[in-house]
């Protein structure tokens, strides 16, 4: 009975932990985007006006191509994501995510070929 009176609370906090990735979903600014596994950087991605480049090091991009931001907050690349989607990996999802001090970044969620998930965080430059 008393585990049932906190009910509302967990609901309330989870509401909040799991709508907070969609509060960007529709905006995903032009710009330089700094991508890293933890502290292991992998290269930046290059958006702008609907086309991604990358991700590169020192800005050597190559290939224009397409992306989509959903409603949901999930991001739908139209190509390749240089060797984050090479070598065995495969990117499983996107996702738009407050990069604190009101920057918008995003996680890229990868299977490697092992069939381990990683998660790959970029956040603006």
């Amino acid at each position: 009975m008393t585990t049932l009176r906190y009910l509302p609370k967990y609901l309330a906090c989870a509401a909040v932990i799991f709508g907070a990735g969609n509060v960007y979903a529709a905006e995903l600014p032009d710009g330089l985007y700094d991508c890293s596994i933890s502290s292991f950087r992998l290269g930046q991605i290059e958006i702008s006006q609907g086309v991604y480049r990358g991700p590169a090091h020192d800005r050597n991009f190559e290939g224009d191509y397409p992306f989509e931001v959903t409603e949901s907050g999930t991001i739908n690349w139209g190509g390749p994501l240089g060797g984050i989607s090479t070598g065995g990996n495969k990117v499983v999802s996107t996702e738009i995510k407050d990069a604190g001090g009101g920057r918008v970044g995003f996680d890229i969620m990868i299977q490697n070929e092992r069939g381990n998930f990683q998660t790959i965080s970029c956040s603006p430059e």
